[in-house]
């Protein structure tokens, strides 16, 4: 009998967070299945397309989905210009090792320099999330976006943080500038575009002639030059 009541509890509680996570909206499980939608072939494009945006003509332009009730464009494994969790977590999780192998290069390795790294780094993903939000309602496109995706797209700046931490670690001035100013040109290119060709396109707010449009776009270009040079410094011990 008391093996039956702590089943039918268990079941019970079991429903209740089903329905609670349901009701969370973009933290579901089809949501978040679908931003680590991934496959190794999709991972190196889309590193390809962050690292070298000017290389090919990447069209940015989303698949749509043509399946009712499902999600409104292709997932990431099948499209590459799909916005995905995966690249973002694994290049933060990258700039932490980054950390942690600088410091202890330096000799000055402690356990709380590598926190602080971690929850500053948190910070300015959050913050840079919030920067794209704000453009997005300022071009009163507020709702153009889901959280998850604004969430990926700020993430994606990462990869860059990584190869510019990797420079400084080298200690060469000029190696670390050239890093630097091409990370950050690189990932100002990939986030323009995408807010000029999907999001704002999407949304039907976009104007080519439009001076706003394009004083806030170059703006958050400009963003990345300080956000990579924060990010690319190596904290003190």
């Amino acid at each position: 009998m008391a093996g039956d009541v702590l089943k039918q509890q268990g079941e019970s509680y079991l429903q209740r967070g089903r329905l609670y996570v349901s009701n969370l909206g973009f933290l579901s499980g089809g949501t978040m299945h679908y931003h680590f939608s991934i496959t190794p072939g999709y991972v190196q494009r889309k590193l390809l397309m962050l690292l070298a945006p000017f290389l090919r003509r990447w069209t940015y332009a989303r698949s749509p989905e043509h399946i009712s009730g499902g999600h409104k464009y292709l997932p990431p494994r099948q499209d590459v210009n799909a916005p995905d969790l995966y690249i973002p977590f694994m290049a933060l999780w990258t700039y932490c090792m980054l950390v942690g192998i600088g410091l202890l290069a330096r000799g000055g390795f402690r356990p709380e320099a590598v926190y602080n790294a971690v929850t500053s780094a948190l910070v300015a993903w959050g913050l840079h999330t919030l920067v794209l939000r704000a453009m997005l309602w300022s071009l009163g496109a507020g709702a153009a976006a889901p959280a998850l995706e604004l969430a990926a797209y700020a993430g994606y700046p990462w990869v860059g943080a990584c190869a510019t931490l990797a420079a400084t670690l080298l200690r060469n001035r000029v190696a670390y500038h050239v890093v630097w100013v091409y990370a950050s040109f690189a990932a100002a290119v990939f986030l323009v575009r995408t807010m000029k060709r999907v999001i704002l396109q999407e949304s039907r707010t976009y104007n080519p002639d439009s001076k706003t449009h394009n004083y806030v776009l170059l703006g958050l270009g400009l963003l990345q030059f300080p956000l990579m040079a924060w990010l690319g410094r190596l904290p003190r011990a």
